[in-house]
């Protein structure tokens, strides 16, 4: 790992508020020795939060099945982690209803973004390559990400496109930098690059063959949003709302961040039990969750304010009112995004976690809120210490 004293000199980037998309794109590789679907439950577990499922070796009956292995194992996972599928839009046709993937795939010489927007699937978030001028000054209308490259000549296939190099990429994002849509470095790129990609102004990096050859890919993860988010650091000053499932660490992030800043600290299950001088599973159990969501709210309304750290219950942003109230305040929102199967592991010695009964019930919970857990900035502990992750959201 880097010395943070590396970063001392280093150039902050124009503020143009870009939909959050993870700093690492995680893209599986053909010649790994684990299957499509496998690599996917895999790097999930590691805590990849986005992975694309990208195969070109397999029958389309092959790749099939695996798209429908994959998508089944990340729904009873909690929809952890997000899938999108690389290019096959025929294949996407065939998926049940319910299973769709996050996001779809798609190459200048693959299936046209009209085509793709025709389907009508709810929430599916299409990506695009681009290589050449033309592509950024004609940027389809309804493209969610964008790829940009390749910068280097790719290791995992042939291309077509000539490399752009790091010049080509800064001609790029002179075009494309001041759309909302995230922009991904893409093509041949090593863990060296990582400050010079969000340096120039990409928002994530795409990796397979780096990830692949990797002994511990959740390095590269850690490593690429340590760049990242000192390339674009949060204003946390007035304070931030901490979010994500029951188990993934709010509470202690939220602690040692208020005690670095100089900021008031409220743990919102904690304010409800001070206020009804009830425990949280005494309150599920006398009076039910439509009662306790109701005073969870009212509390939540009392004590968000700016310039204090807040950590919300598990599922306190889930309520559309009370998500509504938190975006008019223009506070910080971060997703402690853990993979759920880990949060349940923390749990299971839990017995203040009324909707922590069992494990299947925990991620069938996760799975159904994930949806309202997408297009937030997010912070993935790749198994570090709340320390880290501390020094990683303060430091200046």
């Amino acid at each position: 790992m880097r010395c943070w004293s590396a970063f001392s000199s280093r150039k902050k980037l124009p503020d143009v508020r870009k939909t959050p998309f993870p700093p690492l794109y995680a893209i599986t590789d053909d010649r790994s020795s684990r299957t499509p679907a496998e690599q996917v439950r895999y790097l999930g577990d590691l805590g990849f939060p986005l992975v694309q499922l990208r195969c070109k070796r397999l029958s389309s009956e092959q790749f099939q099945g695996q798209i429908q292995q994959a998508l089944e194992e990340s729904r009873a996972a909690g929809h952890w982690p997000r899938v999108c599928l690389n290019d096959r839009i025929d294949l996407l046709k065939k998926i049940p209803a319910g299973l769709q993937p996050w996001g779809l795939h798609l190459g200048q010489e693959d299936t046209p973004v009209s085509e793709a927007l025709a389907l009508g699937t709810p929430g599916l978030r299409l990506g695009l390559s681009s290589h050449i001028e033309a592509h950024w000054r004609h940027l389809p209308e309804g493209v969610h990400h964008v790829g940009v490259g390749p910068i280097y000549k790719p290791r995992s296939k042939p291309s077509s496109w000539a490399p752009l190099g790091w010049d080509g990429f800064r001609k790029a994002m002179q075009i494309l930098g001041s759309r909302t849509q995230p922009i991904i470095a893409i093509g041949g790129l090593h863990l060296q690059d990582l400050e010079r990609a969000y340096g120039a102004g990409a928002d994530s990096v795409a990796m397979i063959t780096e990830l692949s050859s990797a002994a511990h890919p959740e390095r590269l993860l850690w490593e690429a949003q340590q760049e990242r988010w000192h390339v674009r650091p949060l204003n946390l000053k007035q304070g931030v709302v901490l979010i994500g499932h029951s188990g993934s660490g709010k509470t202690s992030l939220g602690q040692d961040l208020a005690q670095r800043l100089g900021l008031a600290f409220v743990d919102l299950d904690h304010a409800i039990e001070k206020k009804t001088n009830q425990s949280i599973s005494e309150l599920f159990e006398n009076q039910g969750e439509a009662t306790f969501r109701k005073v969870e709210y009212q509390v939540a309304l009392e004590n968000l304010k700016p310039g204090q750290i807040i950590a919300l219950g598990g599922g306190a942003w889930h309520q559309p009112d009370l998500r509504l109230h938190i975006k008019s305040l223009s506070l910080p929102v971060v997703v402690l995004a853990e993979p759920p199967r880990r949060c349940w592991t923390r749990l299971q010695s839990s017995t203040s976690r009324p909707l922590a009964r069992s494990e299947s019930d925990f991620l069938a919970r996760c799975a159904q809120r994930a949806v309202d857990l997408q297009d937030l900035d997010e912070i993935y502990s790749c198994g570090r210490s709340t320390d880290d992750l501390a020094n990683l959201l303060t430091y200046n």
